[in-house]
């Protein structure tokens, strides 16, 4: 009797030391997948354009960081729904960063919350100083409409050095939400670029090169303060020494071998001609690996010739460059392009008395680029003024089988060709645009800007050197390692205006005349990194995010249809499993008591 009595607790007690078991085997389970996660870390991403996945230069980047990180991000607050996404993407890249580095730190920061009127105009000062522009909004509220100020940008500070980024880039020839949609597709490129200026320890070199015309320091202040926070930059006298490009050094097992003295030249708008000792030391330092970023005038076109008189001539500069870039694979023509995509300047077109009436009218030397390529460099760029531009030939010889070229700007679809020598009239620009005859403008993309990479030969293959070239410390290759260089057409992309009577430099881009900003300068430092070895943050530029849009029409349509599906289904789905779960217990434990 006391057998049969034992057994329900026998059974009992087995049962409570399963469960017992089952807890414990689910706790280290647990704490197994904490301790494998704490160590590895993987994420599934399942969008077509793999908008959750950061790219490996730059996961690479925030594993090697030392010290922690800090993003102040002016993002906060109630915003319209628009900025609401951009806070709400800007958000979640930051998490990702941090999924990467226990260093990311961050916070979002309400401007509108400061109350003290002194003090919201020092931190708004503060702002201006270090170039982050708010922006005025009308917002709705209980009380009616009251002004707000949108600050979508954000300070990064790491190892004491501190930086500001634009979160939100404005596009004057796109609409509003695919400028937001570009915004937050760069947004990696944006936030891991300011890491890494920030982080750099050694600064590439640059060598803006001197002797020929070149702009000076008032015409290149804007760039060069940009960049300096990023290169260490010196001009390059090429006259100076048979050595200043490249130099000899010597190895660890005591062999020799040239090494470049710049990780990238610039050559801003020349004027006068090179010589043939400059043009070897040019060729060899591209044989040897350096990029190089030409900034080409081909004319000697400016509007100070119209200044006295209605008409100018034009005629080339003798830049002793054609042969050197044609044997790279590119020509710069001889030539000015009119488009019918231009910039405007004020003429005047009467009297009022014995005042003079001004208008604006489009001069067609003076073309607005609209980047069209995917590249890298150009992707989301807003317009790009040029001043007397010309026109750039590929090449396709032998020499150039082996370089890729890419176009990376080009003008409208309606523009035309002057050949050198080019008259340039003023009245051109007082033509009424429904009296002009559009079928003068019969050249379409016509390419301004192309970007040359991979293994060049040298000029000098085919060609009798300079007799210096026979010295000891002079070295000489046939044919390059793998570089890269970029050519444009236009020598005053890269300039900035001076006012010489106050002494100030404007900012790069900045049109005089209508007071509207351009991205030259964005475009330029692009170029600049892609060229000096900052790849990795080129490469985060290659994001791609679709604007999926809704259709309203089907929408409409469809109303009801797409309200059941969304409302109604999900509720009949769950009432249809509870009864189903309820059958199978009560089956389950019918069949275990008996």
């Amino acid at each position: 009797m006391s057998k049969i009595n034992n057994k329900p607790a026998n059974k009992k007690r087995d049962l409570r030391r399963s469960h017992l078991i089952e807890l414990g085997a689910a706790v280290l389970i647990i704490i197994l997948v904490n301790l494998i996660g704490h160590y590895l870390f993987a994420r599934l991403d399942l969008t077509a354009e793999k908008r959750y996945t950061i790219s490996k230069s730059t996961k690479k980047m925030l594993r090697d960081l030392e010290e922690p990180v800090l993003f102040r991000v002016y993002l906060e607050g109630n915003l319209e729904s628009d900025y609401q996404r951009l806070q709400n993407e800007t958000r979640d890249m930051l998490n990702q960063f941090r999924a990467y580095s226990r260093y990311v730190e961050y916070e979002f920061v309400n401007p509108n919350s400061i109350t003290d009127d002194r003090e919201r105009q020092d931190f708004y000062k503060k702002l201006a100083e270090k170039g982050i522009q708010p922006s005025y909004l009308q917002v709705q509220t209980a009380n009616g409409y009251e002004q707000q100020i949108l600050i979508p940008a954000a300070d990064v500070s790491y190892k004491g050095r501190e930086t500001s980024i634009q979160l939100y880039q404005s596009q004057a020839y796109v609409s509003a939400p695919v400028s937001l949609n570009n915004s937050i597709q760069d947004l990696e490129y944006v936030l891991s670029n300011a890491i890494r200026s920030l982080a750099t320890v050694v600064k590439p070199k640059i060598g803006f090169t001197t002797g020929h015309g070149e702009l000076d320091t008032r015409g290149l202040y804007d760039i060069m303060m940009s960049l300096t926070e990023n290169y260490t930059m010196e001009y390059v006298d090429l006259n100076e020494d048979i050595n200043v490009l490249t130099h000899r050094s010597r190895n660890a097992d005591s062999t020799m071998r040239f090494v470049n003295n710049y990780d990238l030249l610039v050559v801003a708008k020349p004027t006068e001609a090179f010589t043939d000792q400059e043009l070897y030391l040019l060729d060899q330092y591209i044989m040897y690996g350096g990029k190089v970023l030409w900034l080409i005038d081909p004319l000697n076109a400016t509007m100070d010739s119209l200044q006295t008189q209605d008409q100018a001539i034009v005629v080339r500069y003798p830049l002793n460059l054609d042969e050197m870039l044609f044997n790279y694979g590119v020509r710069v023509n001889s030539d000015l392009i009119e488009d019918v995509r231009c910039r405007p300047i004020p003429l005047i077109v009467g009297m009022v008395g014995d005042q003079p009436q001004m208008n604006f009218r489009p001069w067609f030397y003076f073309p607005d680029i609209v980047p069209l390529s995917q590249h890298p460099i150009v992707r989301n760029l807003d317009l790009i003024k040029t001043d007397f531009i010309s026109s750039i030939d590929i090449m396709d010889n032998s020499n150039t089988q082996e370089v890729a070229k890419t176009v990376l700007l080009t003008t409208s679809e309606y523009s035309r060709i002057k050949n050198a020598p080019v008259i340039m009239d003023i009245n051109e620009a007082k033509v009424d645009m429904s009296e002009m005859d559009q079928r003068l403008f019969n050249r379409k993309n016509i390419p301004v800007a192309v970007l040359l990479e991979g293994t060049f030969h040298s000029m000098w293959r085919s060609r009798l050197a300079p007799s210096f070239t026979e010295l000891p410390e002079m070295g000489y290759r046939d044919t390059s390692v793998t570089t890269k260089m970029i050519v444009i057409s236009d020598g005053d992309m890269i300039k900035n205006r001076f006012n010489a009577k106050e002494g100030v430099a404007y900012p790069l881009g900045y049109d005089m005349y209508t007071q509207a900003m351009y991205a030259n300068k964005q475009f330029l430092l692009n170029c600049i990194d892609y060229l000096a070895g900052n790849e990795a943050a080129m490469q985060t530029r290659s994001r791609s995010v679709t604007m999926r849009k809704l259709d309203t029409l089907e929408a409409k349509n469809n109303r009801l249809s797409y309200q059941i599906i969304n409302v109604a289904l999900p509720v009949a789905l769950v009432l249809l499993v509870i009864p189903v779960v309820l059958l199978v217990r009560k089956k389950r434990y019918i069949v275990k008591k008996k």
